[in-house]
């Protein structure tokens, strides 16, 4: 990329930011014309594409949201291999992949002589960000990619385990083994339908376990509703959506219809940056450092010349303030849990709201993601990505989950025993606790 694409991705950057990004009122101390010019220089001397996408990437992440960032075009990160994967079990870093097999489910406590807490804050937030350790790592390979950013290729790397240490080079190809990190169901289950939207299995004792694995297709709700016979026949429901990243606001609401009984309150209070060319043009008209901000007018000028201006939006399957899940008729109302996880996000943790405010399921399982930001989302040179939050919105029962989640009524972490022998820890707890 030339110095002259440099500046204008940047500049794009900044200023779909400084329009569009939801939470600027949140966090008014980031100083964001100032962050623009503090980067410019550092990106004009970036001495290659790798480190000026670097830069993208601790730009975005200064706005600490955790459905805002830069993408990392993948052709960048060619001649970069770490020799091997991590994963979470215990509240530890765990190898389940390396050169040796000695080093599997080994914990990571220090990478290059510093203990792994000081090596993440150093090395991982500034290109990441999201309030939630477990969901910052069970969503994104952190420690893999942090050290594909932060260290040269031909740079010796350190990573001591408590089962002896792995050094290496990043331009020194390794072969790995892996661990078997497949998981299996607790008892027989029979399948009945599949698709790549939704699966239906049933236990012998008739209770029906209903994996919603995404809405990003409306495809799901008439799936969801030809097995509509089966499901009535069932005598409790294991709903799953762990791993649902969201999508369309829609479907969540159609199929939790079919759950959900009566007539609730919004307090969801969903808004998004709004502007107005003509009150912009009218800041020099008021003393933007010390406004008089119990005047409507003045209050007005100066939230859209600080871009903390909202308008606000009619949530999804709102009429007049409330949710009627009785505009068609609850079908399915044998007892239910619901199964969520830190992959949970977006339109997904929607769903789950819906349960928890309606008590209709108990929640099993892990926090949720904690974003709900209708991500704009556009290509940038090379095959990068930008991610930028629009939306600020609450749960329907009125409280934040944007970097906070929803949490499990019934917590439930995976322990390393669990990983070791592949058990479905979270749907377990959910079965019993449903045979309860």
């Amino acid at each position: 990329m030339t110095v002259e694409d440099r500046i204008y991705t940047l500049s794009y950057l900044w200023k779909e930011a400084d329009y569009n990004y939801a939470f600027r009122a949140k966090y008014p101390e980031i100083d964001w014309d100032g962050e623009y010019k503090r980067f410019l220089p550092l990106v004009m001397a970036a001495k290659d594409d790798f480190e000026f996408y670097c830069l993208l990437m601790k730009f975005y992440a200064l706005l600490r949201d955790g459905h805002t960032c830069v993408a990392m075009p993948q052709e960048l990160l060619s001649g970069r291999r770490v020799p091997f994967c991590v994963t979470r079990a215990d509240g530890k870093f765990l190898l389940s992949a390396a050169p040796d097999e000695r080093l599997l489910f080994a914990e990571i406590t220090h990478i290059q002589g510093l203990p792994i807490g000081e090596y993440i804050e150093k090395y991982v937030y500034p290109f990441y960000w999201h309030e939630l350790l477990e969901t910052l790592f069970s969503c994104f390979d952190c420690i893999e990619c942090s050290l594909m950013f932060n260290f040269g290729t031909d740079e010796m790397i350190s990573v001591a385990t408590d089962k002896g240490e792995l050094s290496f080079r990043l331009n020194e190809p390794r072969d790995l083994v892996y661990a078997d990190l497949s998981v299996k169901p607790p008892e027989p289950l029979s399948e009945r339908f599949r698709s790549g939207n939704l699966i239906i299995s049933v236990t012998g004792d008739n209770l029906a376990i209903v994996e919603l694995l995404d809405f990003h297709s409306a495809e799901i709700v008439g799936e969801f509703k030809e097995n509509i016979g089966l499901l009535e026949k069932c005598a409790g429901y294991i709903i799953d959506v762990r791993g649902n990243s969201g999508g369309m606001g829609d479907p969540p609401l159609e199929i939790a219809k079919y759950f959900i009984s009566g007539k609730f309150p919004v307090r969801s209070d969903p808004k998004t940056p709004a502007h107005s060319a003509k009150y912009h043009a009218l800041e020099p008209y008021i003393d933007r450092d010390n406004p008089d901000l119990s005047d409507p007018w003045q209050r007005k000028i100066y939230e859209i010349a600080t871009h903390t201006y909202y308008e606000r939006l009619e949530d999804n399957g709102e009429n007049c303030g409330f949710i009627d899940f009785d505009s068609q008729p609850t079908i399915l109302s044998a007892p239910a849990v619901a199964l969520a996880n830190h992959g949970t996000a977006c339109a997904a943790e929607a769903f789950v709201s819906y349960f928890r405010m309606s008590g209709r399921a108990k929640i099993v399982g892990t926090t949720t993601y904690g974003s709900g930001a209708e991500a704009m989302i556009r290509e940038l040179p090379l095959g990068g990505t930008m991610y930028l939050a629009t939306t600020w919105s609450k749960l329907v029962d009125g409280s934040e989950f944007v970097n906070v989640g929803i949490l499990p009524d019934f917590p439930v972490e995976k322990t390393l025993d669990d990983l070791k022998n592949g058990t479905d820890v979270i749907l377990k707890k959910g079965l019993e606790f449903l045979r309860s």
